[in-house]
Order: C-alpha cells, then sequence, then structure tokens
C-alpha cells in the first residue's frame, strides 16, 4: 500500500477479526443504522485503521461519523477513505492542504462476473493492458476509488458510465470534469487508490 501512496497520504490495513466492532466509537455507532454482526466488524476494522492513521498525524478528535450518504465525515482539516472486503480493511487519510480529496477501494483478486462487468466498463475507458482476468475488477476498484475521491468534493452521486479511466494515463475524470490520479495493485488483493492534489 504504501508504495501506492503519494506523499502526504498515510495508508494502513488490518485483517477483520471477530471482536472488532469494539472499535466503532460511541459517537460513531450513533450515526449508523444498525447491522449485522459480520458488517459491524468489517466497519469497525476499518474505523480501527482509521482512527490509529489520524493518531500518526497527530488528531484528537478520532470520530468519523457517516453521513446521510453514508459516507466517512472526517474531522476537520483532514480527508480520508475506509473501505473493506470479506477478509481486509483499509484506510487513507491526509491533511487536507496536501490533497484535496481521496478514495479507496479493496476487491478480492478474481474476475469481475460477465454482467457486472457490462454495467461497469465504458466506451470511454481505456484499459491499456491490463490483465484481462482482473481488467474488469481492477476497473470497478478504481471507479470506486475515484467516487470516494470526488464525492465530498463535488456531492455528486456518479454511476460507472460517468468516471472514465484511462490506464495508460493513470487518470480518471468524471462526467463533470473532476480529474484524478489513480493508482493500483493487483496481488495478493486488488487495492485502488484515487486522489487528486491541491
Amino acid at each position: 500500500m504504501a508504495g501506492l501512496a503519494p506523499p502526504g497520504l498515510v495508508v494502513g490495513c488490518r485483517h477483520i477479526s471477530a471482536g472488532d466492532e469494539h472499535h466503532i466509537l460511541s459517537a460513531e455507532s450513533a450515526s449508523m443504522a444498525t447491522r449485522e454482526p459480520g458488517a459491524r466488524a468489517a466497519t469497525g476494522a476499518g474505523r480501527h485503521v482509521a482512527h490509529e492513521l489520524l493518531r500518526r498525524l497527530g488528531c484528537v478528535d478520532l470520530a468519523i461519523v457517516r453521513g446521510q450518504s453514508g459516507n466517512p465525515i472526517w474531522p476537520a482539516g483532514i480527508v480520508g477513505s475506509i473501505a473493506h472486503d470479506d477478509l481486509m480493511a483499509v484506510a487513507v487519510v491526509a491533511r487536507s492542504d496536501a490533497l484535496k480529496g481521496v478514495g479507496v477501494d479493496i476487491e478480492p483478486a478474481l474476475p469481475l462476473p460477465d454482467d457486472l462487468l457490462a454495467v461497469v466498463a465504458a466506451p470511454q475507458d481505456r484499459l491499456g493492458d491490463l490483465d484481462p482476468k482482473l481488467g474488469g475488477r481492477i476497473l470497478f476498484a478504481i471507479k470506486e476509488a475515484a467516487y470516494k475521491a470526488s464525492f465530498p468534493l463535488d456531492g455528486r452521486v456518479l454511476g460507472f458510465e460517468d468516471i472514465a479511466v484511462d490506464f495508460e494515463k493513470s487518470e480518471a475524470v468524471t462526467s463533470f470534469g473532476r480529474r484524478l490520479i489513480v493508482r493500483f495493485a493487483a496481488s495478493p488483493r486488488i487495492l485502488a487508490l484515487a486522489c487528486t492534489a491541491r
């Protein structure tokens, strides 16, 4: 993960374990709808990673409540993103004077089902020399990360067709012109990162 991060971005990950739901702070829990225990453990693992990263940046307020659209609301002066799959939770955090927006996604290193690929891929995407087996899943993860980075800045809900990814330029562009730098790793899990510089 650290090899993908631009200067100013701190990153972390954690295996999701039983009991991780106890890492959800009371202020955070109040903003979350009741979820089944497995989902709460994944949320808690992600929050635990994010709390540690916030401490590394010297933050006193560690609470990351959930906004009305489900997006994390970060402490003042901070941008960040949290993601998880069934096994791992990841978080990325930066000071807002270093990066304007960030997004992260994690996915299993498995092919994307054909029916979902038809929804995710758009004619304007430039896939370059992506691995044919994992390319669809990588594209999915990149678009998820790009959405997470752009939504707090623009407040716009985007579909997959609203994000064009050019892997040769390592760039994603939203339908309203927001440009994001994108990076990914495909082993042992697919990890996607999107950010906009100041």
